[in-house]
């Protein structure tokens, strides 16, 4: 199942031959993107493990050999000329930018004249409980300094927000709508290893918690998923995405 946002990244780059994916990670949109038809893509990233991720990934695929992935930092400018991309595409990276405004210009730079930009961002916190509640539960149990991480989460997520910065780089029909789906999962204890599976964060602060700590923080969330338990018990957590398209 490809990931949350990924299958309407793709749609709406589907005519693109050439797309850059900025802040590719592990390159699953990328391999997307060639599958979808683009002859020519290229992903970005400056972490070196999920470049090497990405580059298994990518030797494994059937499309592998149209995807190139770089050490390139979106922060600064990018090695390529102007108008070098039809397309350009960055999946839940914009919101850690320095300055996004100035990214987004830059990726405005290498992409042709009438081509696409697409963007998604994590909505606002409070539209995604499936991260904010066990952030809360872990916050209430070691203290909100220790469980202060991914600050970025929500960052430019609003609809205006998101709409703003894109017209501030000089984007042109920009267009900004919200992406949902739900996340079930059997209990609190499922949630929270999930997320400290997805999350790196999450991953680390639940590897220093001692027995007695990491039960107090399951409790906690226990608590406070209950809004969001069904019938049978189950938890059923919203997820939402902000969704941005414009063009050069």
């Amino acid at each position: 199942m490809a990931p949350f946002g990924v299958p309407e990244i793709v749609s709406a780059v589907a005519a693109a031959g050439s797309v850059l994916d900025a802040g590719c990670g592990s390159a699953r949109l990328t391999l997307a993107l060639a599958d979808a038809g683009a002859v020519d893509v290229v992903g970005i990233d400056t972490s070196r493990d999920r470049l090497t991720e990405g580059r298994a990934r990518v030797s494994a695929h059937p499309m592998g050999a149209r995807v190139k992935l770089m050490e390139r930092d979106f922060d600064r400018v990018l090695p390529f000329p102007d108008g070098r991309f039809g397309a350009a595409v960055s999946r839940l990276a914009l919101m850690i930018a320095t300055d996004p405004i100035a990214t987004l210009r830059e990726l405005r730079r290498v992409t042709e004249a009438g081509g696409r930009i697409i963007t998604a961002l994590w909505a606002p916190v409070n539209d995604n409980p499936w991260f904010a509640l066990p952030r809360s539960a872990a916050a209430a149990v070691v203290g909100p300094n220790r469980a202060d991480y991914a600050r970025a989460f929500g960052r430019l997520g609003g609809l205006e927000a998101a709409t703003q910065v894109h017209r501030a780089a000089g984007l042109a029909d920009v267009h900004a709508e919200t992406l949902r789906e739900t996340l079930d999962f059997q209990d609190a204890v499922a949630l929270w290893t999930w997320i400290a599976g997805e999350n790196g964060h999450v991953r680390r602060l639940d590897a220093a918690l001692t027995v007695a700590k990491r039960a107090a923080v399951l409790d906690e969330l226990d608590r406070l998923v209950a809004e969001h338990r069904q019938s049978d018990g189950a938890l059923r957590l919203p997820r939402a995405m902000t969704l941005v398209t414009a063009t050069v």
